[in-house]
Order: C-alpha cells, then sequence, then structure tokens
C-alpha cells in the first residue's frame, strides 16, 4: 500500500513539473489544405527534419484544413507574431506587395521545370527581398503546381466553352484577369468555401492542380475536368519576421535549411500525384477534355503589357529573367 501511495505521489508531481524533456522552441505551421495534400506532406517533412536536426530542441506542430484560419488569417498572423510558418503563392501576397500580382499572369511559365529555374535564381531573391518588407521571412520555395478548370455545366474545349460559367479564383488580381481573358466570369472566394459553394451552385467551377481537385473531392460536384495547364504557381514558405528574429541563429539554419530539404520531397508528391492522380479522377466519373493551350494563351497574353504599364520596369523586369530561362541549356 505504501508503494501504491509513493506511485501516486510521484505521478503526480511528475504531472505538475510537465514534461521531462520540454523543447526550446514549439513552432507552429499552418495550411489550409486536407489529408495527404503536397503541402502537407512538406509540412510534414519539416517537421520530421527540424525536429530531428535540432534533437527535439524544436518542436513543430503542423495543424491542416484551415484550423489556424483562412490565407489571409494566417498571413496576418505571421505579421502579428502569433503563427510561425505558412505559405502562400506568389499573387496571393499581392495584397501587401501588388506587383506580385504579375507573377500569376497566364501561361506565363510552359512548365513546372521552368518555374523552378527562374525562382532558383534572380527572381527568387527579388521576389524574397520585396516579402521582407512586410513582416516576413521567405525561407524557400514550395511548388503549389499546374492549374487545370473543372465545372458542373459543360465540356472545355477552347475560350468559347467558358464563356458565361462563374469559376472561382484566388483573390489575387492578375489570377483572376487570367480567367476572364480565357472567357470565364471569374469569382474571387476563400479556398476553404469553394466546395460548398460549387455543390450550392453559387459558382460553376474552380480551377486548381490536381492534387486540390482530387483530395478536395471537386468530382464529387464537378463533371467536366479540362487540362488546361493555364497557370504554374509557386508557394512562398513564410515565416514571421518578429518571431525569426527571437529564434537562435543555429536554430535558423536548421530551419531554413529543413524548408529547402523538404522542398524537394514537396516538388516529388506533386509530380506523383500529377501523373497518378487523372486516371483517379475519371474513375471518380470525371470527364476529361484536352483543349488547344495556345488559344488560352493567346486571349491571355495581353495580360503582360497590362502588367508592365500597371508596375513599371520592374514587373518587366521580372518577365524578362522568366524569359531567360525559358528553356533548359
Amino acid at each position: 500500500m505504501k508503494l501504491k501511495i509513493f506511485s501516486v505521489a510521484l505521478l503526480a508531481a511528475t504531472a505538475m513539473a510537465g514534461p521531462a524533456f520540454a523543447a526550446e522552441l514549439v513552432m507552429k505551421i499552418g495550411t489550409v489544405s486536407p489529408g495527404d495534400h503536397p503541402e502537407n506532406v512538406g509540412a510534414r517533412e519539416i517537421k520530421r527534419l527540424v525536429e530531428e536536426r535540432s534533437n527535439g530542441d524544436i518542436e513543430v506542430r503542423v495543424f491542416t484544413d484551415s484550423q489556424l484560419g483562412n490565407q489571409r488569417e494566417m498571413v496576418e498572423q505571421l505579421r502579428s507574431g502569433t503563427l510561425e510558418m505558412t505559405w502562400v503563392t506568389t499573387g496571393f501576397f499581392g495584397s501587401w506587395v501588388p506587383e506580385m500580382g504579375a507573377l500569376e499572369i497566364g501561361y506565363l511559365f510552359k512548365d513546372r521545370e521552368h518555374s523552378f529555374r527562374a525562382f532558383a535564381g534572380e527572381l527568387g531573391e527579388e521576389v524574397a527581398a520585396k516579402v521582407g518588407e512586410h513582416g516576413v521571412e521567405l525561407l524557400g520555395y514550395f511548388e503549389a503546381g499546374m492549374r487545370h478548370l473543372t465545372n458542373s455545366k459543360t465540356a472545355i474545349n477552347g475560350p468559347d466553352d467558358l464563356q458565361g460559367l462563374k469559376i472561382r479564383t484566388p483573390k489575387s488580381t492578375y489570377h483572376l484577369r487570367t480567367l476572364e481573358m480565357m472567357g470565364a466570369n471569374a469569382t474571387p472566394m476563400a479556398f476553404n468555401e469553394l466546395y460548398t459553394a460549387m455543390e450550392q451552385g453559387v459558382v460553376d467551377g474552380q480551377e486548381n492542380p490536381l492534387s486540390n481537385i482530387y483530395n478536395a473531392k471537386f468530382s464529387e460536384v464537378n463533371e467536366h475536368l479540362a487540362l488546361t495547364g493555364h497557370l504554374h504557381l509557386t508557394h512562398m514558405v513564410l515565416y514571421s519576421e518578429d518571431l525569426w528574429e527571437k529564434v537562435k541563429p543555429e536554430y535558423q539554419d536548421i530551419i531554413r535549411q529543413a524548408v529547402l530539404d523538404a522542398a524537394v520531397v514537396q516538388r516529388a508528391k506533386v509530380a506523383a500525384d500529377d501523373a497518378s492522380l487523372l486516371s483517379e479522377l475519371e474513375k471518380e466519373g470525371m470527364k476529361v477534355t484536352r483543349p488547344d493551350r495556345d488559344a488560352f494563351a493567346a486571349k491571355v497574353a495581353p495580360l503582360r503589357e497590362d502588367a508592365i504599364k500597371e508596375f513599371g520596369d520592374g514587373a518587366k523586369r521580372w518577365m524578362e529573367l522568366i524569359d531567360a530561362v525559358r528553356d533548359d541549356g
């Protein structure tokens, strides 16, 4: 009996004292994506690498499915110092740096490798400097993926088929204008509101990478999938500037390198999804078309000059940097 009383007392004392090996830094990552989406594969890889390389001195907590808010809310949490890490596309950050929207003009990148080359060079460095003026530290780039169109009304084979269709886009000016130039009635909306909006007929469809379409179960509310490949988007992996300045330099090195290494894994997951999910979506009943991308690209082309008129030499330089690495070699 004495042994039992001693054991209970010891357990109570231990519980009051807290964990025996508490982490020195607790770091939260917030995403809007569900399940095994490539974003969350990347988030979990950051967690694994950071915790392993810090010998447990840093604990990483991953919150998926918009648990911490939508993208705008999480960026504001970064800027106010209440969340450590999230990511948004370059164009989404146009709310704070308007010229960033020009990086989401349709058909600016011919494929994923072209985008990787561009952001690995001067473009990526200049984007990091721009966003760094707005309360965040840019640590690296994840792949947001090549976007395609879905809708509940009709097969899409060319620009004429998009006329009158209400298509949801993110709240990014040139992203939205791309869909308008392609022929759609573009409707900005938060991602976490999208499924219900399509289910209720508020919008007819949307555009996203195959991984988003599959993981968010859009095949349940959209029958038609058109492989337009109109946008290849890049996620900026962002850390709160206020909180980053409080992180030990050696921990900063661990976190930054973990983001770069996790990007390799995250991009591989995007590529694997692109290779496998089309057949899965067809099994779920989606009817797939392969429109002439050149016809859509011709419609969108004037947006380049519009962006240069609006933002000046900075936008022109970014487009020149992108065009300079269009072909590998």
